[in-house]
């Protein structure tokens, strides 16, 4: 899995991060990563549907990956393969909307 496109705009996002936020670091773009879903919430809360937040937080988590080293490129191959190892999982509903692999 490589897109070159989304590759090439998150090298672009990062690059701008790393100028315009010199400080940052990778736990505090996690930081900020919870504000944003915490926005997201509360926009499903109220119907309202914007894409741009879940952008924002998206975002935040690849800006917390480049700070702590780990390149977009890298977590795309770790989506696929992540992917393919949780459709091969058995899974267990946990009664509050949200599921575990059975271990």
């Amino acid at each position: 899995m490589d897109n070159p496109t989304f590759i090439a705009l998150e090298s672009l996002r990062m690059a701008w991060s790393e100028k315009t936020f010199p400080e940052a670091t990778a736990s505090s773009a996690l930081v900020k990563c919870k504000e944003e879903i915490n926005e997201i919430e509360e926009n499903i809360q109220e119907g309202i549907k914007d894409p741009e937040e879940y952008a924002d937080a998206i975002m935040c988590l690849f800006d917390s990956a480049g700070r702590d080293g780990i390149s977009a490129r890298k977590i795309l191959y770790a989506f696929e393969r992540k992917f393919y190892k949780n459709i091969s999982r058995r899974w267990q509903h946990n009664g509050d909307g949200t599921y575990s692999h059975l271990k």
